[in-house]
């Protein structure tokens, strides 16, 4: 049962993108598979306890009817969507949630049950860690088959690089919101077993570990350039440092949480000292020209045939900041498009082919490149772009430098140059949408929302779907309220944002409870302490961000207030 609930904590920070079964209104991906066994191994353990296991079973958890009731309230609302088959997924992704709560609400009290959980906890935050930095930092291509079964596949665009760990988790503000999370519940498990251990030595270790993983985890944090995050993280972790004086932790506890905040605070600094990127995230500085580079075609073969494979040679010069990786670290490659002449549309039924430098290429540094591509199988006049591209981030001819372009007419059956009139740029890689619709408006399209849908909102997991019938924006349906509160209230009206302030309320009095209860064991007070931070940042960061619609984070908080309402049963049984 322990061992199920590692397994579900683990698999929703680190699950594997294509789902085992994907139907219509139904799919289990990894995660949601392992939350299904974990609750099928808490029923069969409650069952072989007999009549004591169903008692303890049933028996009242201080948040069971408020995460009942935000069950109810999600389901209710699905009869209010028009898109009842997605209203129903997310629902249903909430029932998923829900069921992690149960099951680490009712987990087993006399194998220590907090510590397991925070054990997985810690494992699995240091797991995404280690995986970030090695994707961002170490990590060959060679190795690409390791992690290419979690990667979601989401190219980032812009002066700034977003770190993205695996599918569940792969979008920045919702990493940042994992690790917030995550990190006060590691720092009090290194903080009991610091005070658990006798020896000085031993001792030492763990302070070095402790400070090391807080560190690492600091870096990760940062790298995801999340703003809200870099405030929200820090504020809560001083929230910590307070509370722990003010209810009598001792002063390694206090000062712990605090220096926390300290090293956040000082690596940001660090960062936007020797790191333009951070300044632009910031808005402390313009963005250095990054992208730079000149061509000249060097070779390329004659009469070419339509639908089979050649190589070019082309000289390019780095005249950017970036430094140029053959592999590995800020990796670039060469490749082509084909593009129609001359209309400009990309010709995506070509084979799409990478070819990889040399070797390294330095701001200001030369080299050729031999280019393998894919000739069109439909005769016609086309443009053949040479361009290069940073690995997971962008083309360089949408960053605004212009790819080497060939025109080559195939009209004839073989591929002959001719001259292109008019402006080349029409042809260059289309520049992404970077103008993201200001938060005010969304803010106030959530307001207008709720006031068509008062009671039961639009439906959950619907303002994306909708929010453009109130704005006059380009659509995309990954576009949320960026604010907990209002998204409930356009999602499932007046009756979800009563439960969902219900909820969080409830959760943060019983955690206050436990935090101020001295007679705890040291153990279940410095947990509970590191429940009552993530809660916190979660609530401050909320007011920036949503976060339940994604598995790893959604399955985290409810696990996390299950093990609040653990924590407060077994404060109601000792007395």
């Amino acid at each position: 049962m322990l061992a199920g609930a590692a397994l579900a904590i683990f698999c929703s920070a680190l699950e594997v993108r294509a789902p085992v079964i994907d139907l219509r209104w139904f799919n289990l991906t990894t995660s949601k598979l392992a939350a299904v066994l974990f609750f099928a191994l808490v029923i069969v353990w409650v069952l072989g306890q007999g009549a004591a296991g169903l008692r303890s079973f049933f028996s009242y958890r201080v948040l069971d009817a408020a995460v009942l009731a935000f069950v109810l309230s999600n389901l209710i609302s699905v009869e209010a969507a028009t898109d009842k088959a997605g209203a129903f997924k997310f629902a249903l992704r909430m029932f998923y949630a829900a069921g992690m709560y149960l099951g680490i609400s009712r987990l087993p009290r006399f194998f220590r049950s907090h510590l397991v959980v925070a054990w997985s906890v810690t494992v699995t935050v240091l797991m995404v860690v280690l995986v970030g930095l090695l994707q961002n930092y170490v990590i060959p291509v060679t190795w690409d088959w390791l992690l290419e079964p979690f990667e979601e596949g989401i190219t980032t665009f812009g002066a700034f690089y977003n770190l993205r760990v695996a599918s569940t988790l792969p979008f920045p503000t919702v990493l940042s919101m994992y690790l917030e999370l995550c990190m006060p519940i590691a720092l009090a498990l290194g903080l009991w077993l610091i005070s658990s251990e006798t020896r000085p030595g031993r001792r030492r270790w763990l302070w070095a570990a402790t400070i090391a993983g807080t560190v690492a985890i600091m870096m990760v944090q940062l790298f995801t350039y999340t703003r809200s995050g870099l405030v929200a993280a820090p504020a809560s972790l001083l929230i910590g440092a307070a509370l722990a004086a003010l209810f009598g932790f001792g002063r390694r506890v206090w000062a712990m949480f605090a220096l926390a905040a300290l090293i956040l605070g000082a690596i940001l600094g660090g960062w936007v000292l020797f790191s333009n990127k951070m300044d632009v995230r910031l808005g402390l500085s313009q963005p250095e020209n990054r992208y730079g580079a000149q061509y000249q075609l060097l070779d390329i073969p004659q009469d070419m045939q339509p639908d089979q494979e050649y190589v070019a040679r082309i000289h390019v010069k780095n005249t950017g900041s970036l430094y140029w990786g053959a592999s590995g670290d800020n990796e670039v490659n060469a490749s082509c498009r084909w593009v129609s002449y001359p209309d400009g549309q990309e010709q995506t039924d070509v084979p799409f082919i990478i070819s990889y430098l040399p070797h390294d290429i330095g701001p200001g540094q030369e080299g050729d490149i031999d280019v393998t591509f894919h000739t069109p199988a439909t005769p016609g006049r086309y443009v053949l772009d040479f361009d290069l591209i940073e690995v997971h981030v962008a083309w360089f001819s949408s960053a605004g430098v212009p790819g080497l372009k060939v025109p080559l007419d195939f009209t004839s059956g073989t591929g002959r140059q001719f001259q292109i009139t008019g402006p080349a740029t029409r042809f260059d890689a289309p520049a992404p949408d970077e103008t993201a619709t200001p938060r005010s408006q969304l803010w106030r399209a959530a307001l207008r929302m709720w006031k068509d849908h008062p009671i039961l909102g639009i439906g959950p997991d619907q303002f994306r779907n909708h929010y453009t019938d109130y704005l006059n924006v380009t659509p995309d349906n990954r576009i949320r309220t960026h604010d907990i509160f209002l998204e409930t209230l356009a999602n499932t009206g007046v009756i979800g944002l009563v439960v969902m302030v219900y909820l969080l309320g409830t959760a943060a009095w019983a955690q206050l409870r436990l935090v101020r209860d001295r007679k705890l064991g040291w153990d279940m007070r410095l947990l509970s302490l590191g429940l009552l931070v993530g809660l916190t940042a979660y609530v401050g960061h909320g007011l920036l961000d949503c976060f339940l619609w994604q598995t790893g984070v959604s399955f985290l908080f409810f696990g996390l207030l299950g093990l609040t309402s653990w924590l407060d049963y077994e404060r109601r049984r000792r007395g």
